[in-house]
């Protein structure tokens, strides 16, 4: 039976009630100092006792202008704007935080935002996907993004028991691809390319041959020959990356860029940065579907046929699980070898996987050349 209890000048009512083990409590307020006014407030709360333990909420006719109880229904509305608000305080990302946004918008949007959040089923989510694809136009990789980012609202909904179950959420299917790579003949391309700043040629050579991402120099620093990359980053956790000598000077020079050289033109550098590699690439008239993260995925295929060893290349891109770096060595890697004569083979046996090591002379003489 539900009890009473007073805190401060005012009584409250007390439920409680084990599940799982565990004793579990809630205590709602009644409203009042008087005692007598107490107990005949109690005798409401406990009429709808058994189903708060279930987890319904009332509002209570003290609580509001109605004279009736009525059950208070966590909206969807209301659920977003919770989560977005524990984002902001966890110290999320602003990207991140944007992403969400979108995500949670659009879900508001399909279902309306007086949806009660723990009545969301399969066929929801079903619907929701069908209005990404049909009102906003989205492919399937965008749309996976966005059934992430609600499946972990309602993950974290779920654990603090704000709803009973989850619907079942499945990511779409994903064809593989091949990785998208920039050949060394290609890179030379843009190497030799008159129109293209020195500077920008020692960057993306850097890019390249460490496999950062577009904005992790950032969030980057050197010590010794390591390039140390904060958990800042995509994958949320700390990672360093062994570094040649000929690219020491180069993450300087782009850091100091990033500190002070290129000023308050540029609102975004990272944007500026891929626009501008995707500018050379068109200059030298390469495959339209190579972009700037093509250089992360060159430095993963390097690395392979180099003979690094697949969880070596895990650990070197921050990669939070081995699956994602597994479809860089999905492909016939002694075909694509022929792309990057740059690599020295050493073929054990006709028969045998190509052992590869990286040759510093064609590094170091490209280095020279750009920076001429």
């Amino acid at each position: 039976m539900a009890s009473k209890r007073k805190r401060g000048r005012s009584w409250y009512a007390r439920v409680f009630w084990y599940e799982n083990g565990r004793k579990k409590e809630t205590q709602i307020s009644l409203k009042t100092a008087n005692e007598a006014v107490a107990m005949e407030r109690l005798a409401t709360v406990e009429q709808k006792e058994a189903y708060i333990k279930k987890g319904f909420e009332f509002t209570f006719e003290w609580m509001s202008d109605s004279s009736v109880v009525q059950l208070k229904r966590f909206e969807l509305g209301d659920a977003i704007n919770t989560w977005m608000k524990k984002r902001n305080k966890d110290g999320i990302r602003p990207n991140s935080i944007q992403m969400h946004q979108y995500s949670l918008r659009y879900l508001k949007q399909a279902l309306g935002k007086t949806f009660p959040l723990a009545s969301i089923q399969y066929q929801d989510i079903e619907r929701y996907i069908g209005w990404l694809r049909e009102k906003r136009g989205m492919n399937v990789n965008t749309i996976n993004m966005h059934l992430s980012n609600v499946r972990t609202m309602l993950n974290y909904f779920y654990k603090i028991e704000k709803i009973k179950k989850l619907p079942m959420i499945q990511m779409l299917s994903v064809h593989k691809k091949e990785p998208i790579y920039i050949t060394d003949e290609e890179f030379s391309q843009l190497q030799k390319l008159e129109s293209l700043d020195g500077f920008y040629k020692r960057v993306f050579l850097l890019y390249r041959d460490t496999g950062m991402r577009l904005r992790e120099p950032l969030i980057a620093t050197l010590s010794g020959k390591w390039i140390d990359i904060s958990a800042d980053s995509k994958s949320h956790s700390k990672r360093s990356i062994p570094v040649k000598d000929y690219l020491i000077p180069i993450f300087r020079e782009l850091k100091t860029w990033l500190e002070s050289g290129y000023g308050s033109g540029l609102k975004d550098v990272g944007d500026h940065i891929s626009k501008k590699f995707k500018w050379a690439l068109n200059s030298v008239d390469v495959d339209k579907n190579k972009h700037f993260h093509s250089l992360r995925h060159t430095f993963a295929v390097r690395s392979l046929l180099s003979g690094k060893s697949i969880y070596d290349v895990k650990l070197l891109m921050g990669h939070a699980e081995v699956r994602t770096t597994e479809g860089y060595s999905n492909m016939n890697l002694k075909r694509v070898a022929q792309d990057f004569p740059s690599l020295k083979r050493k073929s054990v046996s006709d028969n045998s996987m190509v052992d590869n090591t990286l040759d510093d002379s064609v590094y170091l003489e490209q280095y020279v050349k750009i920076l001429a």
